[in-house]
Parts: C-alpha cells; structure tokens; sequence
C-alpha cells in the first residue's frame, strides 16, 4: 500500500513538473509583469523607469502572443512584431524590429524570468519581468 501511495505521488509530481515546462514552450501566450524596469541613455547611464502617473488604471503587463507573433507592452500603443522566434533547452529567444527600434526578448522555460530590451538611437529600456500563462 505504501508502495502504491509513493509512486502515485511520483507520478502526480511528474506530471505536475511536466505541465510546467510546458507553460514556457511557446505555444501558449504569456503575461510578463515588470519587476524592475531601466531607462538606458549613453551619455547618462542608467535610472530606475518611472511610469506616468496618468497611467496609473493602465494595465501594466507585457503580452507575448506567440501565434500572433506580438508583443504588447505597457510602453507602447503599437504592438511590437515578433520577427524571429527560437527555443532552446533553456529559454525562449525573440526578436523584432519596428520603424527605429530593435527589441529582443528571452524568457526562461523552467521559471518564466524574463529580460526584455528595446534599443533606440538615443538608449534603451531595459525590462526585468515574470512570466505565467495568460489567462484571457
């Protein structure tokens, strides 16, 4: 009995375990919430990202639609394209290009820690995140 009770918690872990990492596989949105976000300019360094208070009810959420291939930031009225798209054993990698920005994003599949940069002539944004399935 004992025996039984041991491998079917096993197999409800690995299972569990399973279903996890495939949150992360690119197959399904994700909802990213900033933690930490830097305004990057040359001549300046780095400061800490301050929203707008005006834009305080705005949703702050970063949304990755894999199928779509956009990203949707807090940042920006205009979806980011998703250009080229990459999985390894680690992390997913995306990239994109819009007028005159360059971003690219990389999210781990195990944990959905997400760093997310766009890069300008003047500087870049710098966004530190986590990731979980979105809902809708």
């Amino acid at each position: 009995m004992q025996l039984a009770r041991t491998t079917f918690l096993a197999m409800g872990l690995g299972f569990s375990a399973l279903v996890a990492a495939a949150d992360f596989d690119g197959t399904q949105p994700l909802a990213c919430t900033p933690k930490l976000t830097q305004d990057c300019k040359a001549d300046k360094g780095c400061s800490k990202f301050v929203r707008d208070p005006s834009e305080a009810n705005k949703p702050y959420v970063i949304q990755i639609d894999f199928a779509k291939k956009t990203v949707n930031t807090p940042y920006r009225t205009v979806p980011l394209p998703i250009q080229n798209a990459a999985t390894n054993d680690e992390q997913l990698i995306i990239q994109g290009t819009d007028m005159k920005y360059a971003w690219t994003g990389i999210v781990n599949r195990q944990t959905g820690a997400a760093t997310i940069t766009v890069a300008m002539r003047v500087g870049a944004i710098v966004s530190f995140a986590q990731c979980k399935v979105a809902t809708n």
